[in-house]
C-alpha cells in the first residue's frame, strides 16, 4: 500500500499544479520533484543551487519574499507565502509557497521542505471576481442615484392626476386613476431598487436589537388584513409563547411583507394563509404556507434572483410583479445569518420557512 501511495505523488502534484524540493542550507543547492522542474521549465539536473532558487522568484517581489523569508529564520517558523514566479516560457504565474525548516541543534538551518502550488487559475478568477463586485457596486450606486431623482418627477405627476380628477369630466377618471396607478407601480420599483442598492453595499451595517417577533409579524397582518379580505383570503396564525430575537425591526418587517404580499397575490379566492413562528435554544422559524399555485420545480432554484424574466408572473388577480421582493427578503435573510427554504407544489401551494439564531447582535 505504501509503495502504491509513492507511485502516485507525480499524479497527484500533477492535478493540484504542485512542486516538491528540498533545499541542503549548509551545501546551498536542492532538488525538486519533477513536476516541479516542469512546472517552471527548468533544465533537469541532479541539484540545483540557491541562486537558480532565488531566480524562479519574480524580480519585482523579490526583495520583500527574501526579507519575508528571513524574517521566518529568525523566528523559526514555517514559510506561508504568495507571490509571483517566473513559469516556465518565462510567462508570470502566482504561487502559494509553503515551506518548513529544520534546524541543527545548536539553532543553525539545517535543511527546508517545501511545496509550491501554482495558483495563477484561482488568482486570476479572484481578480474578476473583484472586479464585478466593483462593477456590481457601480451600477448599484447609478441605479441608487437614478431611482432617487426619479422620485420627485413622479410624485408631482401623482399630484397633477389628483387635481386633474378635480378638473375634468368624469369620463377621463379611469385613465387618470390608471396614470396614478402606474405612478404608484413605478415609485415601488424604485424604492425596491434603492433598497436592493443599501443592502448590497459591503459597507452596510445592519443594526439589531432584542425584539419580539410576534409583534411585527402581527402589526404586518393588520397592514394586509384588507388585501386579504378584498380576495376572499383568510389569514390565520400560530404563534410559540415566546420568541425573540436580535433583529433589525426594520428589515425584519420588510422581509415579513414581502412574504405575505407573495402569499396573498398569489393565492385564490376563498383559500388559506398560515403564518406561525416557532423557536428553541438557539434558533427561531417562521413559517409562512398558502394554498396558492404554486412554483415549478424547475424555477425554485431562480426564486431569489434579481429580475428573474423566468418565475416574474402576475397574481391571481392581476396584480403587479417587480421580480425583487424576494431578492430583498433572501439579502435580509443573509444579513442576519439565517437560512429560508421553499417547499412548492403547482396548483397545491407554497411554504417559506425561514430561520434566525436567537442570539445574533
Amino acid at each position: 500500500m505504501k509503495d502504491q501511495t509513492i507511485a502516485l505523488l507525480p499524479i497527484i502534484e500533477q492535478i493540484a499544479k504542485i512542486g516538491c524540493y528540498e533545499t541542503d542550507m549548509i551545501t546551498g543547492t536542492w532538488t525538486g520533484t519533477n513536476n516541479f522542474i516542469t512546472l517552471f521549465g527548468l533544465e533537469k539536473k541532479p541539484v540545483y543551487t540557491v541562486a537558480e532558487f532565488q531566480a524562479l522568484v519574480h524580480p519585482d517581489d523579490f526583495e520583500w519574499v527574501m526579507a519575508h523569508f528571513a524574517d521566518c529564520l529568525r523566528k523559526k517558523i514555517d514559510f506561508d507565502c504568495e507571490y509571483r514566479c517566473i513559469g516556465k516560457n518565462g510567462e508570470t504565474i502566482y504561487v502559494n509557497s509553503r515551506s518548513k525548516v529544520y534546524y541543527r541543534d545548536d539553532g543553525t538551518p539545517e535543511k527546508v521542505l517545501g511545496v509550491k502550488q501554482d495558483i495563477t487559475l484561482s488568482k486570476g478568477n479572484e481578480r474578476r471576481l473583484g472586479q464585478l463586485n466593483e462593477n456590481n457596486a457601480k451600477k448599484n450606486e447609478v441605479l441608487s442615484l437614478v431611482a432617487h431623482d426619479l422620485k420627485s418627477p413622479l410624485a408631482q405627476l401623482e399630484a397633477l392626476a389628483d387635481l386633474m380628477k378635480l378638473q375634468l369630466d368624469a369620463k377621463f377618471h379611469d385613465l387618470i386613476t390608471l396614470q396614478q396607478s402606474i405612478c404608484k407601480s413605478a415609485q415601488g420599483i424604485l424604492s425596491e431598487i434603492v433598497e436592493i442598492a443599501e443592502l448590497e453595499d459591503e459597507e452596510y451595517k445592519l443594526k439589531t436589537s432584542l425584539t419580539d417577533i410576534n409583534v411585527i409579524i402581527e402589526e404586518s397582518i393588520t397592514s394586509f388584513r384588507h388585501n386579504a379580505q378584498e380576495k376572499g383570503i383568510t389569514l390565520r396564525t400560530r404563534f410559540t409563547n415566546e420568541c425573540r430575537a436580535w433583529v433589525n425591526q426594520e428589515k425584519f418587517a420588510r422581509m415579513i411583507r414581502n412574504l405575505l404580499s407573495n402569499a396573498i397575490k398569489f393565492s385564490c379566492e376563498g383559500t388559506t394563509v398560515d403564518l406561525g413562528s416557532s423557536s428553541n435554544d438557539d434558533k427561531m422559524m417562521i413559517a409562512i404556507r398558502d394554498q396558492g399555485i404554486g412554483i415549478k420545480q424547475e424555477y425554485l432554484p431562480l426564486l431569489f434572483e434579481k429580475f428573474s424574466k423566468t418565475i416574474r408572473r402576475p397574481g391571481t388577480s392581476g396584480e403587479h410583479s417587480t421580480g425583487l421582493g424576494l431578492n430583498i427578503v433572501k439579502k435580509i435573510v443573509d444579513l442576519h445569518n439565517g437560512k429560508i427554504t421553499v417547499d412548492s407544489e403547482e396548483n397545491v401551494g407554497t411554504t417559506f420557512v425561514v430561520e434566525f439564531p436567537m442570539l445574533m447582535r
